[in-house]
């Protein structure tokens, strides 16, 4: 399944912002054949609490969607970022760890070379 120019527009974005303030491992993951209501992840880890809160208000400020639910802001541990079609998940790395996301929906990962591809 491919992807429309908007989608991977938006993706390559979401991770530019993430990287520009430093974020760690920022991966996408497609979830658009699964039931759940979103069509990608982004996952990505701050070094601490605080760095976490700061790529969540990067992203807050720069990305032109308006993220229509905000949680975990005031922990800085797990912040979630829900845009719709994408939800952006920045962890502390140990919290990362723990609930290890990537393992869980390793079969889900959606390899950067294919955003930039026609």
């Amino acid at each position: 399944m491919s992807l429309n120019d908007q989608e991977k527009q938006d993706l390559l974005r979401l991770l530019e912002i993430i990287e520009d303030k430093k974020g760690e491992q920022a991966k996408v993951l497609d979830m658009r054949d699964h039931t759940i209501a979103t069509r990608f992840f982004v996952l990505a880890n701050g070094t601490n609490p605080k760095h976490v809160r700061a790529l969540a208000e990067e992203l807050l400020e720069k990305y032109e969607e308006e993220a229509v639910h905000k949680e975990g802001l005031d922990a800085g541990s797990w912040i979630v970022l829900d845009y719709g079609e994408v939800m952006v998940h920045l962890f502390d790395e140990d919290v990362r760890h723990f609930y290890d996301l990537d393992d869980l929906w390793v079969d889900r990962f959606y390899p950067r070379k294919k955003l930039k591809t026609a």
